[in-house]
């Protein structure tokens, strides 16, 4: 919340770690008197149940997260046993919604 507060440029847009604390950005952003996505674009990650519970609703990054799941066993097994964990990415898909726009007009000058 405080560096949205500072006095001067403010970004246009902030990127969280997970959905939970993208919901705190946008309630701090509120407090502030700031709109999202209006004035303030705000992402989360993980798509949690929270993403579509709040107003505007989270644009998030969607994991698959089953497959977390039997990546971090395997990785965590191979090194219980000695081996390196495999590499590997795993897909992931960005969920558009409420919570982000293009930056306001000014900021694009």
């Amino acid at each position: 919340e405080q560096a949205l507060a500072v006095a001067g440029e403010r970004p246009t847009a902030i990127v969280c770690d997970d959905d939970i604390l993208a919901a705190g950005a946008c309630k701090a952003a509120r407090r502030l008197g700031l709109r999202v996505p209006d004035d303030l674009s705000v992402t989360g990650f993980d798509d949690l149940a929270l993403a579509t519970a709040v107003e505007p609703e989270l644009t998030t990054v969607q994991l698959p997260a089953e497959q977390v799941g039997e990546r971090g066993m395997a990785a965590l097994l191979a090194v219980l046993e000695g081996r390196p964990a495999e590499p590997g990415g795993l897909p992931v898909s960005l969920v558009v919604r409420g919570s982000t726009a293009p930056p306001p007009a000014a900021s694009r000058a």
